[in-house]
């Protein structure tokens, strides 16, 4: 896979990096967001804000990538600078990819050089991240979440029961039953004399979207973002502690039976693995499971439609864990900068600028993502003229003041991440089955094809 990379080698770059002195008279920081979008400027307006407070310091200086797919493009420049030994001083990567990054040497531990104070100003979930063998390692610069949407109008049709089971607000626990009984129900308007006919029911294709349409175009992480947490709800987990076994995690009876209660939907009919564009957006699904990057796009570019906002629903009220989805892009440092150089200091000054409290201030404002630093959680305003809005920013605040948990720190995640997309949601999906035996002969044959990758990087 091209986003992860080989151990041995990357450990080899990383003594040819460190015997090579820096003659830049600037900080480099490489992103992978374009310089036309609005996560791209926003980095620009930092660094150039730093630049005028600190005249006396190095300059920094962004270079933004157009990030191509899954991030491919991006890390593929990244990769071949870091073979090049020409890596940036700061460099962003996706969450679960700091373990890779961190095992092979190529980026530089942070707690014993930064402000402690400083890093734990974090979120709980941001810290997990960034945190691989005990030792933290990047800095995610905003976070992300999930939530679930419902389409008010269609929800409205359906018996007084089917819609007490929907809470009665957006911090509200409840469990994938109750969300798996209201998406039968919906289903069941398609042949209801009184409301078949309408255009609202008419229009609508199915009563969930997943967005198991990205895994098709190469999304593989859309699968464990957003369905890992059922699995963390029954008491189980994908990958053993240390990122490297997932034979009696990925196999264990209580994965089977998370992953079953996922595949009922696609067992009846609730959900497709093939949906239309936007499937929610257009009135197409009544319900979906809903990234946060959806609220921005659905205030700005589809104001008529009216949704509600709930909690993520767990397998059971009683699980008592961190579990809702989380997870980010993160700054990380060069591993070849030397703790004692005079470089390296302002290095660390300048990421810890781009990652103070008004930074995550900027980042919200420009690009309305989660605020990574607990101190700013509450500058998102929750009582707007929007109350769609407000709803869901009001869900989403809650799960990441309380509930958000990291994905899974591995050296070998990407791997593990398009395996559990690709062998096991996919076919679970694509043949609509719930049973168990079908399930866990997925779940082992995938066991397989990681244990092959993983035997690399086992000592």
């Amino acid at each position: 896979m091209k986003k992860l990379i080989l151990l041995g080698a990357m450990s080899l770059l990383v003594m040819s990096c460190g015997e090579k002195e820096s003659k830049n008279k600037e900080i480099t920081i490489w992103t992978q967001a374009s310089a036309e979008h609005p996560e791209g400027k926003m980095f620009q307006t930092r660094a150039e804000e730093y630049n005028k407070s600190f005249p006396d310091k190095l300059p920094i200086k962004i270079q933004n990538f157009t990030r191509a797919g899954a991030g491919s493009g991006y890390m593929d420049k990244l990769n071949a600078a870091i073979t090049a030994s020409d890596a940036p001083d700061i460099f962003t990567l996706d969450g679960p990819d700091i373990a890779s990054y961190a095992t092979a040497g190529v980026i530089k531990q942070l707690d014993n050089v930064m402000n402690e104070e400083f890093l734990s100003g974090f979120t709980k979930a941001i810290k997990e991240q960034g945190t691989i063998d005990n030792k933290f390692y990047g800095i995610g610069y905003q976070d992300s979440g999930v939530i679930i949407l419902y389409n008010e109008e269609i929800i409205e049709m359906l018996p007084q029961d089917v819609k007490s089971l929907i809470p009665m607000t957006p911090e509200a626990d409840w469990t994938w039953d109750d969300f798996y009984k209201i998406s039968l129900a919906v289903k069941e308007l398609k042949s209801n004399p009184e409301f078949k006919e309408t255009e609202t029911i008419k229009k609508l294709e199915l009563p969930v979207s997943f967005a198991l349409g990205d895994i098709v175009k190469g999304g593989y992480e859309i699968a464990m973002y957003y369905l890992a947490p059922i699995i963390w709800t029954n008491n189980s987990n994908v990958v053993s502690e240390d990122g490297l076994t997932t034979d009696g995690y990925l196999n264990n009876p209580k994965t089977i039976e998370a992953l079953q209660v996922f595949g009922k939907f696609f067992r009846d009919d609730l959900g497709g693995v093939v949906e239309s564009e936007k499937a929610f957006h257009n009135g197409k699904a009544a319900l979906a499971v809903a990234g946060s990057w959806y609220i921005p796009d659905l205030t700005n570019n589809y104001p008529e439609l009216k949704y509600r906002a709930l909690k993520y629903p767990k397998i059971s009220k009683e699980f008592t864990g961190n579990y809702t989805p989380s997870g980010s892009w993160a700054f990380v440092v060069n591993g070849a900068l030397k703790n004692d150089d005079f470089k390296t200091k302002e290095v660390l000054e300048a990421l810890e600028w781009m990652t103070n409290d008004d930074s995550v201030k900027v980042y919200y404002n420009a690009n309305n993502s989660i605020p990574v630093r607990a101190s700013m959680i509450d500058i998102i305003d929750t009582n707007t003229p929007n109350q769609n809005f407000n709803e869901a920013w009001t869900a989403l605040k809650n799960e990441v003041k309380n509930t958000n948990k990291a994905r899974p720190n591995s050296p070998i995640y990407p791997y593990i991440s398009e395996t559990f997309a690709k062998d096991i949601i996919s076919k679970i999906a694509r043949e609509k089955t719930a049973d168990f035996e079908m399930i866990k002969k997925y779940t082992d044959e995938a066991i397989i094809k990681i244990d092959r990758e993983a035997k690399k990087y086992r000592k």
